[in-house]
């Protein structure tokens, strides 16, 4: 083949014809960006920690729907500014009479002078436009607005303390799902050394070496190992779902490995009470406060007069009936009218005054949860550096542990084959370095879950 290649680019005569040099390094460029375009769809399918936030915060359902939150606060105090202008209607009417009607409200002096020529009708058609705004409604009408614009302060705020939930559950599923993937290498190593015990021991009960019941008990570890490592597949599974579930998406890719040095691994000193005045949790509690102060206020308008403005402006029309001297004949009439309307309610068997108590007792309440949730605030950032440290702990012994039972199963193992130790001394090795490692595992994720949730309470989850 090469010979060939040779034979028809390799000749000097045609100058179209590529010389077998120049054919390699062509050869050569084409296999590495073969290799490129294997190479990078392959690292671009890994997922980090950082996409997968960045993912569940575009696509998660309940979060995009809360964002939505914001937009009918904004309708809402639109809505509420605009009510203060009152109303413009477009009327219009038709009535059939009886007896003859003017179409419009006449004095006598008016008619006086010409009593026949005044328009009636039986069938009045009226159109025109009425303007009604209230002047007056004992400041309610402006706390409506105060506590709708609130309400949109209030929904900014859940929603950030929506996206910190959010992320500290996507990093939480994401990080236990590394730890189950690294105890799942772990246990298949684990079965995998069982299923080579079993099988040389199996091979020396056959030559009259070991005793059956040697055999018997190796199998039921290996069949115990077994069903742990389809466990431990069933809970990555479940976890892979719950953070598609969280992300959007349809399919999870492979996760990117978090960095676990142990130069990163330190046990914190701060109880962070500092930072507690800033944190949404209670500007949401301080917002939620000044809410129900202003629904008092809107309450008590109700105990001043309300004054509206009513305008009117139309015109009244209809044929003049039979008897009219110019019956048949259409006519109109232009009709307007303005007015100011009071009213007073000084007495209404207490109502009133039982919905003010009403919105006086739900401010107290507030005022108790602000105090409930500043208090369970510093129980939490103590409980946060508590699991932290107490992870670096389980760290540092789960990882001196390690070592140990790495050695001990050495050990074992030797003395085994040399007769020295039984089956039992053996398993009971291996299964303790199983445990040591999976715990070292464990605790190692568990301190950046900790971090996590320590971050959470502290609203830095987002620019992490």
């Amino acid at each position: 083949m090469m010979n060939y290649l040779k034979k028809m680019y390799g000749s000097k005569k045609n100058p179209l014809i590529i010389s077998w040099p120049r054919l390699k390094c062509l050869l050569l460029v084409g296999i590495l960006c073969q290799l490129l375009f294997v190479v990078v769809p392959a690292e671009s399918a890994v997922l980090s920690m950082g996409k997968c936030v960045e993912l569940a915060l575009q696509n998660n359902p309940d979060l995009q729907k809360q964002r939505l939150s914001l937009n009918l606060a904004d309708e809402d105090i639109a809505d509420q500014k605009s009510q203060s202008f009152g109303k413009l209607n477009l009327v219009s009417s038709y009535t059939h009479y009886n007896l003859p009607r003017t179409l419009a409200p006449l004095t006598p002096a008016s008619i006086a002078s010409n009593p026949a020529a005044v328009p009636t009708t039986e069938d009045l058609y009226t159109a025109g436009f009425v303007y009604e705004v209230a002047l007056f409604t004992g400041f309610a009408r402006t706390r409506t607005i105060e506590i709708a614009t609130l309400q949109k302060e209030m929904a900014g705020t859940a929603l950030k303390l929506s996206q910190e939930q959010l992320i500290y559950n996507v990093k939480t599923l994401y990080v236990n799902t590394l730890s189950l993937q690294a105890q799942k290498e772990a246990q298949v190593a684990y079965v995998k050394a069982l299923q080579h015990l079993f099988d040389d021991i199996v091979r020396e009960v056959q030559l009259g070496k070991k005793a059956r019941v040697e055999q018997l008990k190796a199998a039921a570890d290996l069949k115990n190992a077994q069903a742990g490592k389809a466990q431990i597949r069933a809970n990555i599974t479940i976890m892979k779902a719950s953070l598609v579930n969280l992300m959007g998406i349809k399919d999870l890719p492979k996760l990117q490995t978090v960095d676990l040095t142990p130069k990163s691994i330190v046990t914190i000193q701060d109880d962070f009470t500092d930072q507690l005045a800033g944190l949404e949790r209670l500007k949401a509690t301080r917002l939620n406060i000044d809410k129900n102060s202003k629904l008092v206020k809107k309450a008590s308008g109700a105990l001043y007069p309300q004054i509206v403005l009513n305008a009117a402006y139309g015109q009244s029309f209809g044929p003049n009936d039979g008897r009219h001297q110019n019956s048949g004949d259409w006519e109109n009439q232009e009709v307007w009218q303005a007015g100011l309307n009071l009213k007073w309610n000084i007495f209404d068997f207490g109502s009133n005054r039982a919905l003010v108590q009403k919105a006086k007792i739900a401010e107290r309440q507030s005022q108790y949860e602000q105090t409930k949730t500043e208090l369970e605030l510093k129980r939490a950032l103590k409980e946060a550096t508590t699991k932290i440290n107490t992870a670096v702990t389980d760290y540092n012994s789960a990882k001196a542990e390690l070592a140990m039972t790495r050695e001990t199963e050495t050990i074992e193992q030797v003395r085994f084959t040399q007769g020295a130790a039984d089956i039992n001394d053996l398993l009971y090795a291996k299964a303790r370095n199983l445990l040591a490692e999976s715990r070292f595992i464990d605790a190692a994720y568990s301190y950046k879950t900790a971090h996590f949730y320590l971050d959470y309470l502290l609203e830095k989850g987002e620019h992490k």
